[in-house]
């Protein structure tokens, strides 16, 4: 699964990148179908987050690092380096911008939901 992260850069910025989810166990079940997974992580709060329209929110940082799972409306932020991207229903994206200048968010298209799915302190990103 092909995830957009935005991250703190050295200098206290932000940016975007791309890396693979990584899917690494396979089981075969009982029809012969080939089913991949990740592995499981622990995970103890799972949260759904709902914005409405017009939201906009300026420089912040994630409260953690987490993948985000919408399920509502268009989703826009910002990076210290002037780019901006949208997410809509269905699409996964990452923020890890828990320290630095962090980036901005605004509901383009909504109201947006969508689910946070804090990640476990040893989740490395292989981009």
């Amino acid at each position: 699964m092909q995830v957009t992260r935005f991250y703190t850069t050295d200098d206290g910025g932000s940016a975007f990148d791309e890396f693979v989810f990584p899917i690494t166990e396979e089981v075969t079940d009982a029809w012969g179908n080939a089913l991949r997974f990740s592995k499981s992580f622990p995970c103890a709060s799972v949260r759904v987050y709902e914005a409405p329209v017009g939201a906009f929110q300026d420089w912040h940082n994630a409260p953690a690092r987490q993948l985000c799972v919408m399920m509502q409306g268009i989703w826009e932020v910002g990076t210290t380096d002037a780019e901006t991207r949208h997410w809509g229903p269905g699409e996964v994206f990452m923020p890890d911008t828990v320290e630095g200048k962090g980036h901005t968010s605004r509901v383009i298209e909504g109201p947006v939901s969508m689910f946070f799915i804090p990640l476990p302190e040893d989740f490395h990103v292989t981009t």
